[in-house]
């Protein structure tokens, strides 16, 4: 066993050995509709479901004020919304397919 390998081994000996993410992209764009964005590969499930929890709560609090009328929302923020749902919605579908290929 080289160095190297001696070196990746402990460094690896405490890596996260639960569900974790696969790549998931999202954001089509262009005639071709190819993906823009991704979630990427090997985030410990926990953790993607937290950001998404955390955009989800933004998105719900925003949609709420202009719900009850304490905030108009312009078809530019409404398209900022649609794009922070779309990402959540990709990171929950990653944990989904990684916890999938973990079982």
């Amino acid at each position: 066993m080289d160095k190297h390998t001696e070196v990746n081994e402990k460094l690896n000996a405490g890596a996260f050995k639960g569900p974790v993410t696969v790549e998931m992209s999202f954001t089509n764009c262009n005639l071709d509709r190819q993906a823009l964005f991704a979630v990427r590969p090997g985030v410990p499930a926990w953790d993607a479901l937290s950001e998404a929890s955390c955009i989800l709560h933004s998105v719900k609090e925003v949609l709420d004020d202009a719900g009850m009328e304490n905030l108009v929302i312009s078809p530019s923020q409404a398209w900022l919304l649609y794009r922070a749902v779309e990402s959540a919605r990709a990171a929950i579908d990653s944990v989904h397919q990684g916890l999938e290929e973990f079982a």
